[in-house]
Order: structure tokens, then sequence, then C-alpha cells
């Protein structure tokens, strides 16, 4: 079973086992606290969404990254919102640590709040397809 198809409550005492292998690790205890803080942000995407499908995923990727970090600068950006730019043509992923379930989330947070601008709205609508095939056939019948 990977991680992302378990739960966020498995998936943190799984991550705190597999960091206790490396307690040598300089960066132990500031990892050990980002687990923990992944783990409430993945949480806090369930409770907003009411869905775990997506907030397992960024989860087990948010964790990845944090146990493959090599500086606390690193951890830091993994515990940030993923981030994008508009680049002059789209709007693109920006840094090594981006999540494209996470940006979808932010996406569909920020579109209950006000309009997509017509770039925004683009860059979701990718993500929705690729990331949610299996729910794409309503963007057909909207004609998106």
């Amino acid at each position: 079973m990977d991680e992302a198809s378990m739960s966020v409550d498995l998936q943190i005492p799984l991550a705190i086992l597999e960091l206790g292998k490396s307690a040598d690790d300089k960066l132990f205890d500031i990892k050990l606290a980002a687990i923990l803080k992944a783990g409430g942000i993945a949480k806090g995407y369930e409770r907003e969404f009411m869905n775990d499908e997506l907030p397992r995923v960024i989860c087990a990727k948010k964790i990845a990254f944090i146990l493959g970090a090599g500086t606390k600068k690193e951890i830091e950006e993994i515990l940030q919102f993923s981030k994008v730019h508009y680049n002059g043509n789209e709007v693109v992923p920006s840094g090594q640590f981006h999540i494209p379930e996470e940006e979808l989330l932010i996406w569909s947070l920020t579109s209950l709040k006000a309009p997509l601008v017509d770039a925004g709205f683009k860059r979701y609508m990718k993500l929705f397809r690729e990331l949610l095939p299996q729910h794409a056939w309503v963007l057909d019948e909207k004609g998106w």
C-alpha cells in the first residue's frame, strides 16, 4: 500500500518511524515538527473540502519532501502553499516542492471567494482534468 492511499492519521506515525531511522540527522527536530505540521495542513484540507483523497496525496508528497530535505530553508518552503506564477502566456508552477493537488485545492478555495482571471481559470480546469479525470465529464457538459 502506498502512502498516498493511507489516511493522514496513519501517514504521520509512519513518517515519524521513518524519520526515527535517521535519528542522527541534524534536522531531526525540525523534520519532526514539519511532519506534524504537514499532517495538520492535510487535515485542514480534509475539513475544508470534506474529501480525503487529495489531502492524502498532498500529505504523502509533503512528507516525502520533508524526509528528503537537506536544509531548514527547504523544509520551510515545503510547508508553504504550492505557488504559481504567470509567465506571460499561462499560469505555471513555481518552486521545486510544488504539489499540483495542493494547487488545485487552492484554486478551488480562491474561486469561492472571487471569480478567477482567465489564466487562473484555465490553469484550474487543466489541473482538474489531469488530477480528477473521473470527474472531467462535468467540465465537458458545461463547455469548459
